[in-house]
């Protein structure tokens, strides 16, 4: 089964922490990988528009914020950016997808 799902995380570079799938949003299930390419290229493209800032990073994926969204940290003491990030998945796990998108 595939899926597309957008992570939301006070931190960006979330593929170098354990328990990322906890921050997982808005999963969708597709039955074939095609589908599933179609829906998130849909997707990236809305959050470009909703969004008014975007990183690129690892795996060619975006997290996309608005400077304005921060949540307070009690452990940190601080405010910290929202970030959110349209990610594939197979059977709920990473799925690196490159699908040559000018963000």
């Amino acid at each position: 089964m595939y899926q597309v799902a957008v992570l939301k995380a006070d931190y960006e570079g979330w593929w170098l922490f354990e328990g990322w799938q906890e921050d997982l949003i808005d999963i969708r299930d597709f039955d074939s990988e095609d589908a599933m390419i179609r829906y998130y290229r849909q997707l990236v493209q809305e959050m470009t528009a909703e969004f008014h800032s975007c990183q690129k990073g690892k795996y060619g994926l975006c997290a996309f914020f608005n400077a304005c969204e921060l949540e307070y940290c009690e452990e940190c003491e601080e405010d910290l950016q929202i970030y959110y990030t349209p990610l594939c998945l197979k059977d709920r796990e990473f799925l690196e997808v490159r699908t040559n998108m000018n963000i």
